[in-house]
Order: C-alpha cells, then structure tokens, then sequence
C-alpha cells in the first residue's frame, strides 16, 4: 500500500484511549493535527481530549472521515472494522499493537488499503 494515498486524506478518526495522555491514541490525536489535518477522537471511554470533543462511534462523527487509524487493541478493534465497512471509508491504518492477522485480512477482505506493522508519526514526518 501506498503511504502517500493516506497522506493524501484530510480527514481522520483516530480508534483509541485518545483521552489518556500517556497512550499513542493521544499522541497520535495531537500529532496528525499539528500536521493540519482534521482529526476526529473515537474514545469508548467518551472522555473528550484537551477540550475536543470525542465520540464512541465512528457513525456519530459529524463526518466521514476519510481514513481511519486504529490505535486500539486488537480484540475491540473488529466492531469497528466493520463499522468503517458500513460507512464505506476504504482507509485503515493499525498502529503497532493495534493489528492481528484476523484484523488485517478481514479489512483486506472488505476491499479497504490497509497499513500495519508501521506508525503515522514515523511515515508522516
């Protein structure tokens, strides 16, 4: 897969504890932002993130995002696989600790561009 056709969506939903400043969902939340795009937090806590907003569910964003970044364990990361699947967004990306094989193959078999084993902050320097 292409790393540059994420780069080239603007729009992203970060899957993970982004409430929690100590976890890569945070980090990640802050630093696609800094990049200047525009970063929904999906937190299953519903904890909002330094004043912004977050939400359970990828259906409640008050838009598709374009690519997704899963930054979730991979035992709570299926629903949402298949949520994305539902919603027609065709970009997952799973962060190191956020991939299983049955994650990877079962987005694989959606049709979706999936990115594993590699990190946005380290790709989208």
């Amino acid at each position: 897969m292409d790393i540059q056709d994420f780069k080239d969506k603007k729009v992203w939903a970060v899957v993970g504890s982004v409430h929690n400043r100590e976890k890569f969902a945070y980090k990640i939340y802050n630093f696609l932002k800094a990049k200047g795009y525009r970063v929904y937090a999906v937190d299953p806590s519903g904890k909002d993130v330094d004043g912004d907003k977050s939400y359970v569910s990828l259906s409640s964003l008050p838009e598709k995002p374009e690519a997704v970044d899963m930054v979730i364990h991979p035992a709570k990361g299926g629903s949402f696989v298949d949520e994305a699947k539902h919603l027609g967004i065709n970009y997952i990306w799973f962060q190191p600790g956020a991939e299983s094989e049955e994650l990877i193959e079962k987005a694989g078999s959606y049709g979706m561009k999936v990115v594993h084993h590699k990190c946005v902050m380290v790709e989208f320097k």
